[in-house]
């Protein structure tokens, strides 16, 4: 099985912790009301929505060009 990695947009804030604009995570599932079930490095569940993560090769980078 492929494991698909997606970088996070924008800090999400919860209950029961932060997940941080940048960090990667793995999609698992996408669920019945639409949200997509993900991975963190540290093996913690998220739901986020789609649009708040990017698969696009820029962002996943882990140092993005700097304005030279």
């Amino acid at each position: 099985m492929i494991r698909k990695s997606y970088r996070v947009l924008q800090t999400i804030t919860t209950v029961d912790g932060t997940l941080y604009e940048g960090d990667m995570v793995h999609f698992q599932s996408e669920e019945n009301n639409g949200d997509w079930r993900v991975k963190d490095t540290m093996g913690k569940i998220w739901y986020v929505k789609k649009q708040q993560v990017t698969d696009t090769p820029v962002r996943l980078s882990r140092k993005e060009k700097s304005n030279d």
